[in-house]
């Protein structure tokens, strides 16, 4: 079975991507994802361009705190949501299996509000045809802000990982 770390990322987003691609230290293999289409177009861009069975997709804004999560996520049969706000695989963090997505008609995502409108909907999509496992404490919104990147972002974490939150409101998003 091929299984790999996926990091979605942005030309953009280089002290974000150097941040967590440095802070994952596994055997496993890891590839950077930059394509159009947030995180269901890199989601598909994995199902078109390699023949990965199951990968765990990470945001660039994410920091590994503990690297046993991969073995944890790996070690089970089923797939795995590591972040469970708004709703299971929030921010798209979790592991997927390539069997599943590929029954699944994943939409075209052009902007940020379809986007984080489909996150809502998607692990409904996904459910349908697989269990899913949760992964580590909470990630829920906080009132906990740093300054990190040259801005404020809300800093999310339980005792696997740290996400770096620059949206924490839809109000915020800009198209």
């Amino acid at each position: 079975m091929k299984q790999a770390i996926i990091i979605g990322t942005r030309p953009d987003r280089t002290e974000q991507f150097k941040n967590c691609w440095n802070s994952i230290k596994s055997p496993y293999l890891r590839l950077a994802v930059d394509c159009d289409g947030y995180e269901i177009g890199k989601i598909k861009w994995v199902l078109d361009h390699t023949d990965i069975d199951e990968f765990i997709f990470l945001q660039d804004s994410v920091e590994i705190k503990d690297n046993t999560l991969f073995d944890v996520c790996f070690s089970t049969t089923h797939s795995v949501s590591i972040c469970d706000y708004p709703n299971p695989f929030g921010c798209y963090l979790g592991k997927y299996k390539r069997s599943v997505l590929e029954k699944i008609d994943l939409p075209n995502i052009k902007t940020k509000v379809d986007s984080v409108d489909y996150e809502s909907r998607f692990f409904i999509d996904y459910t349908r045809y697989e269990k899913l496992d949760q992964v580590g404490g909470s990630l829920a919104n906080v009132e906990n802000f740093v300054e990190k990147w040259g801005h404020k972002v809300m800093k999310i974490e339980n005792e696997y990982l740290i996400k770096y939150k620059s949206i924490w409101t839809r109000d915020m998003i800009c198209e």
